[in-house]
This record gives C-alpha cells, structure tokens and sequence, in this order.
C-alpha cells in the first residue's frame, strides 16, 4: 500500500453531495473549517495485498463470531449493558438472528505485516456513503479524465453486496410471514444529517431488493398495550393498503404494526437509555414482538471493547490481535485505554512512557461499574504528503460474514476522531 496525491477535482464538492456524503465539513476548535473527504490523495493497493487483507478481515469476522460465544457465557460479566440487554443479546445470539453489516478498523503499513485489529462495530458502522459511494464516484470521475486508465480497480464491492444481502433477507421475511415492508430508524439528535443520510441509503439499497420501505425516528416507535406489539406513527387507512398488520387509531388511522426494522442507534442506548429498562423488558416479555431487528440485538457483542479482551483470551498471540484486557493493563508499558462503549476516538486515552495524551470527552456513559479496556498500543503507520503527516486506519467492511471493500480514514496524530479525513482507494493493474 503506498499514498499517492492528485489534484482536486474541480466540482468535487457537488459530486460529493450527490453521492449523499453532505456532511464533509465541520469546525475543528481553535482551527475553523475542516474537509473531512480528501479528494486529491488515495491509498493505492496491489490485487494480491487486497486478497490478503480480505482473508484477513474475514477470519476475523469469524474469530468475533466466536469471542460473541464466549461473551453470552457470562465471562465478562454483563458487559456494561442492562440485564436486560444482555439477556437479549444472549437470547439473539442463540437464535441466530441474521445480520446485514459490520465494519473492522485495522492499522496496517503495507510493508507485508499483518494488520492489526483496533475494534470492531457489528452495530452501528457508520462511514458507508463515503465507502460504498462517494469513493466509487471519484474512481469513475479519474478514469472518465484520463488519469487512470480502465485497468484500475477499486476495492469496493460494498453496494451490490448490500442489495444482495437485503434481497435475501427479504426472501426469508417473507417465508416467515412478515413480508416486505422494512421500517428504517435513525436518531434526530444527530446534527450533522450523517445518520440520516446512512439510513437512506440503506433504505435505498433495501428498495432496490424489493422492500418497501418506511422512515421512522426511534422516538416514534410506540408500544400498542391492546395489541403487544411494536408500532408506528398512525397512517391514513386510504394509503395503509400494503400494511401487514396495524389497527385503527382514535383518528381512525391505522398504527403500522413494526416486524422488520433497520435501525441506526446503538443497542446500548436503546436497552439502557432513558426508559430502555421498560423498551427491554418489553422485548423480553413479548419474544418475536419484531421478528427481524437489524442489526440485530446479539450485535451488542460485537460493538462493545470488551469484545478485544475476549478475543485475545481465546486466541493469544494471533498475528491480527492486540493484547487485550480489562481493569488494568497487565504489566503493559505503552498501551491504550478505551472506554466499553465509544464512537469516533471519545474517551480514548493513550500512555506511552508513563505519558498519558486524552482525546475527546466520554461517549455517554463509561459502561456499569466503570469498566475500561487495555489495549496494547500499536502506533499507525505515517505516510507523509504536502501538508503533513497521514496516518491511516482501514475500514475493512464485512457483509454476509464476507470482506467486500474497504473505507480509510487518515489523521494527523494517532486518534482517528471527528476531524480524520477520508481518501478513497485503489488497486493498481
């Protein structure tokens, strides 16, 4: 893997806004405006080094699958979720609850050493316009100008493999009985528009599957007490015609009843947030209420830091693992330390040295107990451009329990946070 810089393109930004990706720029404090998609640089791989890393993130994938295992054991505890959240995680897991996406972040230097794990959300990636879109765009945009020819390739096979794997969950919803119509959550606190933006182009790729199709915020679920069951806001019955269940309302309309949803909004939050101890005991109470939850409950596992000490319990010393523990760091001399539930680099803290560099405040809430994770420090690989030092991680996204594309995000220091830039990738002829 090596970094290469070109020149912007000229209408960049609106191309990048028609691919959906409409939250690039932020304000960095002290700083002003920062670009979050880097339109003249890309990381350039070699098709072998790409197979490499997909077999790579894929006996990963299953390692985690395993660690989830191990987890609904009881081993480490309830993993700073509610009983009831653990519960059903566990109680998902048993039933094999189908799943749709996940992505790994890896750091790798691309000098034939293996890539590291760093973490892993099974739950709630974000990333993915940028991943699956916007970065095939500008590959398309680079070979229509001439500067790559039609030898080059991206990889990134993450929207077909998407819609394939919506229309094979659409095919067992409709064997179980539950049809066609897919609700899509998101939360409305998010003022950036990225996880709305996320849950529409899920939705759209669902669409394009053969789901119908239903925008909902997760503050608008409702709980029907003559029913029990799950449901949306109240519809006019004259366009309620593809509804499979639902009642009238006092108005009259019709409560969508809600049996398979899309939601991007932590598990966590969801069992443990205000009034998650009634939403999980609800769902505890009534199992099957929504038959196909996605991602489902037993994600919890795979979205949690705990999940790195598991791992590296069972299998000590794989070549793709970070020693991993929890409480204290073991005798490790630089390591870093991660709060059980996180997003975008919050509450990481790194000591090199006996020196400690914090980043970013709490996400939300430290878990139950305060539980932190060890991780050992592995330093990310620099490549160096005009305007400074690069440091890369991979977003190596799985689908299906298969590797299909990868998403890198690059930072000046060695926390990939809310200021990281993204550079789209190629593979060279």
């Amino acid at each position: 893997m090596r970094r290469i810089e070109l020149e912007p393109r000229l209408n960049w930004r609106e191309s990048i806004n028609r691919s959906g990706l409409i939250y690039s720029t932020s304000h960095k404090p002290g700083v002003g405006p920062v670009e979050y998609w880097n339109d003249g640089a890309a990381y350039v791989f070699t098709l072998p080094e790409v197979e490499e890393l997909e077999r790579q993130s894929e006996e990963l994938h299953q390692m985690c699958l395993e660690a989830a295992r191990y987890m609904a054991t009881g081993e480490l505890g309830t993993l700073g979720l509610s009983e009831e959240g653990f519960e059903l995680a566990r109680r998902s897991l048993d039933e094999n609850a189908p799943d749709v996406y996940a992505r790994f972040d890896l750091a790798y230097a691309g000098d034939g050493s293996p890539a590291k794990m760093l973490e892993y959300n099974g739950d709630t990636p974000t990333g993915l316009i940028e991943a699956a879109i916007t970065q095939w765009d500008w590959f398309q945009d680079r070979i229509n100008m001439g500067e790559l020819s039609p030898a080059w390739d991206q990889w990134n096979g993450i929207y077909d493999a998407l819609i394939e794997r919506w229309g094979v969950l659409l095919q067992r919803s409709f064997q179980q009985g539950t049809g066609g119509r897919l609700f899509y959550g998101y939360s409305a606190d998010d003022p950036s528009g990225e996880d709305w933006s996320t849950v529409a182009v899920m939705a759209e790729m669902a669409q394009k599957a053969g789901w119908r199709t239903t925008s909902i915020e997760m503050a608008q679920i409702g709980w029907n007490f003559d029913r029990h069951e799950f449901v949306g806001m109240p519809e006019n019955p004259m366009h309620s015609t593809d509804l499979l269940g639902g009642g009238p309302a006092r108005d009259g309309s019709v409560q969508p009843t809600i049996r398979n949803i899309f939601k991007l909004y932590p598990w966590e939050d969801i069992m443990s947030g205000e009034n998650g101890d009634h939403f999980g005991k609800l769902l505890l109470d009534y199992p099957g209420v929504i038959p196909n939850w996605f991602e489902p409950p037993w994600k919890m596992f795979l979205s949690n830091k705990l999940l790195l000490v598991a791992l590296w319990r069972l299998f000590p010393g794989h070549p793709n693992l970070l020693p991993a523990y929890v409480g204290s760091p073991e005798g490790m001399r630089d390591f870093v330390i991660k709060p059980v539930f996180g997003r975008e680099g919050d509450g990481i803290k790194i000591v090199r040295d006996g020196v400690e560099t914090a980043n970013g405040a709490e996400y939300r809430r430290p878990g139950r107990g305060g539980e932190r994770v060890f991780q050992q420090y592995h330093e990310l690989p620099n490549f160096p451009g005009l305007a400074g030092p690069n440091h890369p991680v991979l977003g190596s996204w799985i689908v299906n329990q298969e590797s299909f594309g990868v998403g890198i995000r690059e930072s000046d220091g060695p926390i990939t946070d809310y200021y990281c830039r993204f550079a789209p990738n190629l593979i060279e002829p």
